[in-house]
């Protein structure tokens, strides 16, 4: 919309402390950003920093400035900046002797194109001889660089994993000895107190790791720099989004209640969180919510990229406890929020969420993990995964049947963090319902982003369709066009964190058989990857999941020639067979949704009025007092367990089987008791559809690379298809209409499945 602004650039420096001399010492950023002027030409925009905290150990501290600029109507604007030091005699006053950065500003007619990654380190548990097999950290990194610098980002969207902190248990067991004493019963280690001396050397060792990590201070492995340096260069020229996983902490929140609770981990958890604040987030965790417009308890945020393309971040790291993921009361504010920041204008939705939200069910095998090591299963699982030998390389490491420092069983505990898992069932089915009543409302198409799980696989929620209304002969009427239910997941892999090994990948394949959501709702894997990135049938034919280093590219695309309703192109780029580079990517593509938008639905963002928080019930009330005690949370944590899931196929006792004090009982609107009342609305629409009269005041969008035609669109395409495509589930390769989903490789459509 006309006057849109957008927040770029730097937020950290280090430098003197601000308590010695805070008006002298202050960062002062110098921006040109008409595309024409730059550093010694041309008057520059000026831009003060105010400190917002001190690091206690070495006195750095972090500057924050609140850049805002206009975006322009017509045309991209490339920006450059400089930061140097104020009234400091000391500081470099040369134009020409002062590092330069910059980034691409969008017009308000751009298709804005986004970067979507996960997991940027490995974890210390990769050995030697895989990274060397690799080539290190650097490949897919270095090949997203090669095309930003082509053609510029203008924005990145990370989706967890940006920085790894799993090292704090490692790297401060000096001073967290007495919590980590190895054999230590549960209940005794939850009363460990959490000390000075803990909160110094963990608040030492985030500090100190981000700059290695992202900055190459310090040691650093041989397999990681490259990586470090690409990280380095890309915080410095894309705008980016951030949302929270392991960069906290691994698995926070998955482990067992006593656990959770418990001081230390409160601790570590507390100084996690303000170093994420700090480095990806430009903020504190009190300013955040005060002054930064964070929403609720942690980083939930949504950002608007131009007038048709909003960005939800559902922070499911820092809220989550073993009875849920995210409070119910965050949720109504986020849900309450979207309602009214989300402009009329908006017609894609893009919901960032660390874990995949459609994802193998793992409730099938999580019995059979807890007792491995005591059913002798734990040495057939090592036998199978070490392939009978003793020999190094990943398939060699045992993550499924393995213990963590705490005694607990390490692939129960990452299967926990799943969506997916059996405690998390409830809060799903209503995240899902909501997340479509809003796309009924307002006739937005919602995609889901994610990571986390090291394959890549895409998928996606739909109506219930049968051979009569099959929506590749029914588009107008029956198809994804008009069907507010539909939502397309794309997860990607690792950008430099190994891939799964293959007995996850069989595992999940074997749980990942369609099913269905609910009685309304079907969810399903796509059979994406029918060929490999060399062109022969993808490793044990598992189609829907591959394990290779990737990352996506989501682009604002005209469907059908309607420019006030653009959909999203996306693509996978998936790291080469010699790890040198990315193939020829595969391609899906997104329209919008085409759904009568309610008139009283965008009431609320069109007076700035909040709609009125629903009453609900927490999960921290629902467990009787959370943190209050670990006796209490035990509890809470047990009987959140009995939860149990309305959804399937006719399934009378499932329908049922609400518990009455479930914090994510179903008020969604349209529903009663988790049933779609009778006066609920079609799932399609039967009416033609008027396009946007609404929007007629907005500037044209600019004709050019990725508005010319579907086949010209994919400006980053290394060459032709050098393959074709098999035939999806329902029988022969089918070409779909050009407002369906499409997958391809290369520029070779196939239809959907």
């Amino acid at each position: 919309a006309a006057g849109s602004s957008m927040h770029a650039g730097p937020s950290m420096h280090a430098g003197p402390s601000s308590a010695q001399a805070p008006n002298l010492h202050a960062p002062i950023i110098e921006m040109w950003d008409d595309g024409v002027h730059g550093p010694g030409t041309g008057k520059p925009k000026t831009f003060t920093t105010r400190a917002i905290y001190t690091e206690p150990t070495f006195k750095y501290t972090f500057w924050r400035a609140d850049i805002s600029l206009s975006l322009p109507q017509e045309a991209e604007v490339d920006v450059v900046y400089q930061v140097h030091w104020g009234a400091d005699e000391h500081a470099i006053q040369s134009y020409s002797a002062r590092p330069t950065y910059g980034f691409r500003l969008p017009a308000q007619a751009s298709q804005w194109r986004m970067c979507v990654t996960s997991n940027l380190q490995f974890t210390r548990r990769v050995p030697e001889t895989a990274r060397a097999a690799l080539r290190g950290s650097g490949p897919v990194l270095r090949d997203l660089l090669a095309k930003h610098r082509a053609n510029p980002f203008h924005v990145w969207v990370g989706t967890g994993g940006q920085f790894l902190g799993e090292g704090v248990w490692d790297d401060c067991e000096h001073a967290l000895r007495p919590f980590l004493v190895h054999g230590l019963d549960p209940t005794r280690r939850a009363h460990v107190p959490w000390t000075a001396e803990m909160s110094a050397a963990v608040e030492r060792w985030y500090f100190l790791e981000y700059l290695r990590q992202w900055f190459g201070v310090g040691a650093v492995h041989p397999s990681e720099a490259e990586g470090q340096v690409c990280i380095k260069q890309a915080v410095e020229t894309i705008p980016y989004t951030f949302t929270p996983d392991c960069d906290i902490l691994p698995e926070m929140g998955s482990y067992a209640p006593a656990l959770h609770f418990s001081h230390v981990f409160s601790g570590v958890k507390h100084i996690g969180s303000k170093y994420f604040a700090l480095f990806q987030a430009h903020t504190t965790p009190t300013l955040a919510h005060n002054e930064h417009e964070f929403l609720a308890e942690g980083f939930h945020s949504i950002k608007k990229l131009g007038p048709y393309t909003s960005i939800l971040t559902i922070d499911t790291r820092s809220e989550r406890q073993p009875a849920g993921i995210v409070d119910r009361h965050s949720y109504d504010m986020l849900f309450s929020e979207l309602e009214a920041r989300v402009p009329l204008t908006t017609t894609n939705l893009i919901v960032v969420s660390a874990n995949p939200v459609i994802f193998p069910r793992t409730r099938s095998f999580e019995p059979i993990l807890r007792g491995a090591a005591t059913t002798g299963l734990a040495q057939i699982i090592s036998y199978a995964v070490g392939g009978g030998s003793s020999g190094g390389g990943k398939q060699a490491r045992n993550d499924w049947v393995a213990k963590d420092r705490f005694g607990e069983v390490m692939a129960v505990t990452k299967l926990n963090d799943f969506w997916t898992a059996n405690n998390h069932k409830s809060e799903r089915l209503f995240v899902v319902r909501s997340l479509q009543e809003f796309a009924r409302r307002r006739s937005v198409r919602i995609t889901i982003a994610s990571g986390h799980v090291n394959c890549l696989s895409a998928g996606h929620f739909r109506t219930y369709t049968d051979s009569k209304f099959d929506p590749r002969k029914y588009p107008e009427q029956r198809g994804f066009l008009s069907d507010f239910r539909s939502m397309i997941q794309l997860t990607v892999s690792g950008a430099v964190q190994e891939p799964a090994d293959s007995l996850t990948l069989r595992a999940y394949h074997f749980a990942g058989r369609s099913s269905s959501f609910d009685m309304y709702t079907e969810e399903k894997l796509y059979h994406t990857f029918n060929v490999d990135v060399n062109h022969l049938p993808p490793p044990n034919n598992n189609q829907k999941l591959l394990a290779r280093r990737s990352y996506g590219i989501l682009i604002e695309h005209d469907f059908d020639n309607d420019r006030q309703h653009p959909g999203l192109l996306s693509f996978f780029y998936v790291e080469n067979e010699s790890c040198t580079g990315t193939a020829t990517p595969y391609i899906i593509n997104i329209p919008p949704l085409r759904y009568p938008q309610i008139p009283s639905a965008g009431s609320f963002a069109q007076q700035g009025v909040r709609p009125t928080l629903r009453p609900s019930v927490s999960y921290r009330s629902y467990t009787g007092g959370g943190a209050g005690g670990v006796g209490a949370a035990v509890a809470g944590g047990v009987a959140a367990m009995g939860v149990g899931q309305y959804g399937g196929g006719g399934n009378e006792q499932d329908k049922a089987d609400v518990f009455e004090g479930d914090p994510y009982a179903y008020d969604v609107p349209g529903y009663e008791g988790g049933v779609m009342t009778s006066s609920s609305p079609p799932p399609y629409s039967s009416v033609p559809i008027d396009m946007a009269q609404q929007q007629q005041h907005l500037p044209p969008r600019t004709d050019g690379t990725y508005s010319s035609s579907y086949e010209h669109t994919a400006a980053w395409v290394q060459g032709s298809a050098s393959h074709t495509t098999t035939g999806s589930e329902t029988g022969g390769p089918v070409r779909a209409p050009s407002s369906q989903p499409v997958m391809t490789q290369g520029m070779v459509s196939q239809g959907m499945v």
